[in-house]
Protein backbone atom coordinates (compact mmCIF):
# COMPACT_ATOMS: atom_id res chain seq x y z
CA UNK A 1 0.00 0.00 0.00
CA UNK A 2 1.27 3.55 -0.73
CA UNK A 3 2.28 5.82 2.13
CA UNK A 4 0.41 8.80 0.67
CA UNK A 5 -2.51 8.87 -1.73
CA UNK A 6 -5.58 10.78 -2.90
CA UNK A 7 -9.16 9.60 -2.84
CA UNK A 8 -11.04 12.25 -4.80
CA UNK A 9 -10.91 15.38 -2.61
CA UNK A 10 -9.08 13.71 0.30
CA UNK A 11 -5.36 13.36 0.92
CA UNK A 12 -4.22 10.38 3.04
CA UNK A 13 -0.95 9.59 4.80
CA UNK A 14 0.15 6.54 6.77
CA UNK A 15 1.96 7.69 9.90
CA UNK A 16 3.62 5.98 12.85
CA UNK A 17 4.00 7.96 16.07
CA UNK A 18 7.64 7.37 16.96
CA UNK A 19 9.56 8.10 20.16
CA UNK A 20 10.27 11.73 19.28
CA UNK A 21 6.58 12.36 18.52
CA UNK A 22 5.50 11.40 22.03
CA UNK A 23 5.52 12.89 25.51
CA UNK A 24 6.63 11.43 28.84
CA UNK A 25 3.53 9.22 28.89
CA UNK A 26 4.36 7.72 25.48
CA UNK A 27 1.32 9.32 23.88
CA UNK A 28 1.43 11.63 20.86
CA UNK A 29 2.25 15.22 21.80
CA UNK A 30 0.10 18.17 20.79
CA UNK A 31 3.10 19.49 18.85
CA UNK A 32 3.41 16.25 16.84
CA UNK A 33 -0.30 16.20 15.95
CA UNK A 34 -0.43 19.87 14.95
CA UNK A 35 2.78 19.46 12.94
CA UNK A 36 1.33 16.42 11.15
CA UNK A 37 -1.89 18.24 10.26
CA UNK A 38 -0.03 21.35 9.07
CA UNK A 39 2.37 19.29 6.94
CA UNK A 40 -0.48 17.35 5.37
CA UNK A 41 -2.29 20.56 4.42
CA UNK A 42 0.87 21.73 2.68
CA UNK A 43 1.47 18.36 1.03
CA UNK A 44 -2.12 18.31 -0.22
CA UNK A 45 -1.50 21.57 -2.10
CA UNK A 46 2.00 20.43 -3.11
CA UNK A 47 0.49 17.40 -4.81
CA UNK A 48 -1.91 19.67 -6.70
CA UNK A 49 0.90 21.87 -7.99
CA UNK A 50 0.37 24.63 -5.43
CA UNK A 51 3.22 24.06 -2.98
CA UNK A 52 4.82 26.75 -0.81
CA UNK A 53 7.52 27.65 -3.35
CA UNK A 54 5.10 28.03 -6.26
CA UNK A 55 2.67 30.12 -4.22
CA UNK A 56 5.45 32.30 -2.78
CA UNK A 57 6.86 33.04 -6.22
CA UNK A 58 3.38 34.16 -7.26
CA UNK A 59 2.86 36.42 -4.24
CA UNK A 60 0.74 34.09 -2.12
CA UNK A 61 1.11 32.17 1.14
CA UNK A 62 -1.28 30.23 3.35
CA UNK A 63 -1.56 31.16 7.04
CA UNK A 64 -3.48 29.33 9.75
CA UNK A 65 -6.01 31.39 11.70
CA UNK A 66 -7.88 28.98 14.01
CA UNK A 67 -8.00 25.30 14.85
CA UNK A 68 -10.24 23.00 16.89
CA UNK A 69 -9.17 19.49 17.95
CA UNK A 70 -11.07 16.63 19.57
CA UNK A 71 -9.14 13.76 21.17
CA UNK A 72 -11.27 10.61 21.10
CA UNK A 73 -8.18 8.62 22.16
CA UNK A 74 -4.66 9.99 21.96
CA UNK A 75 -2.40 7.94 19.66
CA UNK A 76 0.31 5.95 21.44
CA UNK A 77 4.03 5.45 20.88
CA UNK A 78 4.62 3.07 17.98
CA UNK A 79 0.99 3.15 16.89
CA UNK A 80 0.48 2.99 13.14
CA UNK A 81 -2.27 5.27 11.94
CA UNK A 82 -3.89 6.68 8.81
CA UNK A 83 -4.30 10.46 8.73
CA UNK A 84 -6.50 12.29 6.24
CA UNK A 85 -7.18 15.93 5.40
CA UNK A 86 -9.67 17.56 3.10
CA UNK A 87 -10.72 21.07 2.18
CA UNK A 88 -14.45 21.51 2.73
CA UNK A 89 -15.17 24.90 1.14
CA UNK A 90 -14.21 28.57 1.15
CA UNK A 91 -16.35 31.23 2.83
CA UNK A 92 -15.51 34.86 3.43
CA UNK A 93 -11.71 35.05 3.57
CA UNK A 94 -11.32 31.53 4.99
CA UNK A 95 -10.61 28.09 3.59
CA UNK A 96 -12.24 25.44 5.82
CA UNK A 97 -10.01 22.35 6.17
CA UNK A 98 -10.67 19.25 8.30
CA UNK A 99 -8.59 16.31 9.53
CA UNK A 100 -8.82 12.86 11.06
CA UNK A 101 -6.40 10.33 12.50
CA UNK A 102 -7.58 6.73 12.69
CA UNK A 103 -5.93 3.52 13.84
CA UNK A 104 -5.19 0.90 11.22
CA UNK A 105 -8.35 -0.89 12.39
CA UNK A 106 -10.43 2.24 11.73
CA UNK A 107 -10.85 3.56 15.29
CA UNK A 108 -11.23 7.34 15.28
CA UNK A 109 -8.44 8.85 17.39
CA UNK A 110 -8.28 12.59 16.64
CA UNK A 111 -10.61 14.91 14.72
CA UNK A 112 -9.80 18.46 13.72
CA UNK A 113 -11.03 21.45 11.79
CA UNK A 114 -9.23 24.66 10.83
CA UNK A 115 -9.54 28.03 9.11
CA UNK A 116 -6.80 29.13 6.71
CA UNK A 117 -6.41 32.28 4.62
CA UNK A 118 -4.02 33.49 1.93
CA UNK A 119 -1.88 36.61 2.08
CA UNK A 120 0.67 38.41 -0.01
CA UNK A 121 3.85 37.28 1.82
CA UNK A 122 5.52 40.68 1.48
CA UNK A 123 2.70 43.14 2.17
CA UNK A 124 0.72 40.70 4.37
CA UNK A 125 -2.43 41.83 2.54
CA UNK A 126 -5.23 39.29 2.97
CA UNK A 127 -6.37 37.91 -0.40
CA UNK A 128 -9.78 36.56 -1.35
CA UNK A 129 -10.02 32.77 -1.83
CA UNK A 130 -10.92 33.22 -5.50
CA UNK A 131 -7.50 34.84 -5.98
CA UNK A 132 -5.76 31.53 -5.20
CA UNK A 133 -3.80 30.27 -8.18
CA UNK A 134 -6.04 27.92 -10.12
CA UNK A 135 -9.11 28.97 -8.09
CA UNK A 136 -10.80 27.27 -5.16
CA UNK A 137 -10.59 23.48 -5.28
CA UNK A 138 -13.64 21.22 -5.32
CA UNK A 139 -13.94 20.11 -1.70
CA UNK A 140 -15.61 17.47 0.42
CA UNK A 141 -18.31 19.15 2.57
CA UNK A 142 -18.40 16.48 5.31
CA UNK A 143 -17.35 17.92 8.68
CA UNK A 144 -15.00 16.16 11.08
CA UNK A 145 -16.38 15.03 14.46
CA UNK A 146 -15.27 17.99 16.55
CA UNK A 147 -16.54 21.40 17.59
CA UNK A 148 -16.21 24.22 15.04
CA UNK A 149 -13.38 26.72 15.35
CA UNK A 150 -14.01 29.73 17.54
CA UNK A 151 -12.34 32.96 18.56
CA UNK A 152 -10.20 32.76 21.69
CA UNK A 153 -10.53 36.32 22.92
CA UNK A 154 -7.76 38.07 24.83
CA UNK A 155 -8.28 38.23 28.59
CA UNK A 156 -6.16 40.74 30.47
CA UNK A 157 -7.19 39.25 33.82
CA UNK A 158 -5.10 36.09 33.35
CA UNK A 159 -2.17 35.42 35.69
CA UNK A 160 1.43 35.47 34.45
CA UNK A 161 2.72 31.91 34.12
CA UNK A 162 6.17 32.80 32.76
CA UNK A 163 8.14 34.19 29.82
CA UNK A 164 9.02 32.45 26.55
CA UNK A 165 11.74 33.88 24.30
CA UNK A 166 11.24 33.16 20.60
CA UNK A 167 14.32 31.41 19.19
CA UNK A 168 15.70 30.56 15.76
CA UNK A 169 14.24 27.04 15.69
CA UNK A 170 10.71 28.34 16.38
CA UNK A 171 10.57 30.16 13.02
CA UNK A 172 9.34 28.61 9.77
CA UNK A 173 9.85 29.60 6.12
CA UNK A 174 7.07 32.20 6.37
CA UNK A 175 9.33 34.13 8.75
CA UNK A 176 7.28 33.71 11.93
CA UNK A 177 6.60 31.17 14.68
CA UNK A 178 5.20 27.95 13.20
CA UNK A 179 1.64 27.17 14.31
CA UNK A 180 2.64 23.83 15.85
CA UNK A 181 5.21 25.58 18.04
CA UNK A 182 2.43 27.64 19.63
CA UNK A 183 0.77 24.35 20.58
CA UNK A 184 4.03 23.22 22.15
CA UNK A 185 4.39 26.47 24.09
CA UNK A 186 0.82 26.25 25.42
CA UNK A 187 1.35 22.61 26.37
CA UNK A 188 4.58 23.48 28.22
CA UNK A 189 2.79 26.07 30.38
CA UNK A 190 -0.33 23.99 31.12
CA UNK A 191 -0.25 23.22 34.88
CA UNK A 192 0.42 19.57 35.72
CA UNK A 193 -2.84 19.17 37.63
CA UNK A 194 -4.77 19.92 34.44
CA UNK A 195 -2.52 17.89 32.16
CA UNK A 196 -3.18 14.80 34.28
CA UNK A 197 -6.93 15.14 33.59
CA UNK A 198 -6.40 14.25 29.93
CA UNK A 199 -7.21 16.85 27.28
CA UNK A 200 -10.43 16.25 25.34
CA UNK A 201 -10.89 19.44 23.28
CA UNK A 202 -8.52 22.22 22.23
CA UNK A 203 -9.40 25.55 20.61
CA UNK A 204 -6.55 27.65 19.19
CA UNK A 205 -6.49 31.09 17.62
CA UNK A 206 -3.39 32.63 16.05
CA UNK A 207 -3.74 36.40 16.25
CA UNK A 208 -0.45 38.23 15.58
CA UNK A 209 2.78 37.06 14.02
CA UNK A 210 5.63 36.47 16.47
CA UNK A 211 9.22 36.56 15.25
CA UNK A 212 12.69 35.69 16.46
CA UNK A 213 13.80 37.94 19.31
CA UNK A 214 10.28 38.54 20.63
CA UNK A 215 9.50 37.48 24.19
CA UNK A 216 6.02 36.23 24.98
CA UNK A 217 4.37 36.76 28.32
CA UNK A 218 2.52 33.48 28.86
CA UNK A 219 -0.65 34.04 30.87
CA UNK A 220 -3.27 31.58 32.00
CA UNK A 221 -6.20 30.79 34.28
CA UNK A 222 -8.86 28.13 34.81
CA UNK A 223 -12.03 28.33 32.72
CA UNK A 224 -15.45 26.81 33.30
CA UNK A 225 -14.47 23.58 31.54
CA UNK A 226 -10.68 23.69 31.45
CA UNK A 227 -7.73 26.06 31.28
CA UNK A 228 -6.81 29.02 29.05
CA UNK A 229 -3.25 29.89 27.96
CA UNK A 230 -2.43 33.07 26.03
CA UNK A 231 0.78 34.58 24.67
CA UNK A 232 1.31 38.36 24.70
CA UNK A 233 4.24 40.29 23.21
CA UNK A 234 4.07 43.97 24.15
CA UNK A 235 0.75 45.19 22.82
CA UNK A 236 0.42 42.21 20.46
CA UNK A 237 -1.88 39.32 21.30
CA UNK A 238 0.09 36.47 19.80
CA UNK A 239 -2.07 33.40 20.39
CA UNK A 240 -4.77 31.93 22.60
CA UNK A 241 -5.48 28.31 23.53
CA UNK A 242 -8.39 26.85 25.48
CA UNK A 243 -7.91 23.33 26.82
CA UNK A 244 -11.09 21.37 27.64
CA UNK A 245 -11.21 18.30 29.88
Amino acid sequence: MPEEWYDKARFYRRFCFRFGDCDQNKTASLFAIMKLFSEMAGEDYEGRGLGHTVLWENGQAFLLSRMSLRFHRTPRYGERTVAVTWERFAKGVFFYRDYEIRSESGELLVSGTSLWFIVNPLSREVLRPDMLMGGVLTGDPRAAECAPCKKVRRKDSLSLLGLREICFSDIDANGHVNNAVYGKIADDFLPDEYRRLGVKDIFIEFKSETVQGDTLEIKGAPTENGFSVQGISGEKYGFGVEFGF
